[in-house]
C-alpha cells in the first residue's frame, strides 16, 4: 500500500511525483515524448516482435528512480498509479512505457530537466513553483 505521494512539478510535457512505501522512496517522471512510438521504446524481450501498425502515434514514458532496487511488491502498485495519472490521455493512440532505474532521485530530476529543457532545475524561478500548473513559464524543449 502506498503511504505517500506528492507531485513535485507539473509542466506541459512532464510531471514529477515522489512516492513512498514505508521507507522506500521513488521519484516518478511522466514524460510526453510528443512523437510516435518506435519498437525500441517498448522494452521488448529478444523473442518479442511488434508490428508497425500496432505502434501508436504518441509515446508517454514513465521513468521511476529509486536509490535502492525497486521492491517486487511495489512494481504493480507503481504501474497502477502511473496508469491512473495517464488515464486522461487517449490511450488508444498512446503507448505508456514504464521503466525502473536505480540512482539518486535528486540527480535524476536535475539530469532529466537539463536533458529536456537545457536548463538547470535550480534556474527555475521559485515564484513559478507556487502555482498549480507551471505551464505558463513557457519552458519548451528545443
Amino acid at each position: 500500500m502506498m503511504d505517500y505521494f506528492e507531485r513535485v512539478i507539473r509542466l506541459k510535457d512532464m510531471e514529477v511525483w515522489d512516492i513512498r512505501f514505508g521507507k522506500a522512496i521513488y521519484r516518478m517522471f511522466i514524460l510526453d515524448e510528443n512523437r510516435a512510438t518506435e519498437s525500441k521504446d517498448l522494452n521488448l524481450s529478444p523473442n518479442e516482435q511488434v508490428f508497425e501498425e500496432d505502434l501508436r502515434e504518441n509515446l508517454i514514458t514513465v521513468k521511476v528512480y529509486s536509490e535502492q532496487p525497486v521492491k517486487a511488491a511495489h512494481i504493480t502498485l507503481i504501474d497502477q498509479f502511473s496508469k491512473q495519472l495517464t488515464d486522461h490521455v487517449a490511450l488508444a493512440h498512446c503507448d505508456v512505457v514504464l521503466t525502473f532505474y536505480t540512482g539518486k532521485i535528486d540527480d535524476a530530476l536535475k539530469e532529466i530537466f537539463k536533458a529536456i529543457y537545457q536548463l538547470e532545475f535550480e534556474q527555475l524561478p521559485l515564484q513559478h513553483l507556487s502555482h498549480f500548473n507551471q505551464d505558463f513559464i513557457n519552458i519548451t524543449p528545443p
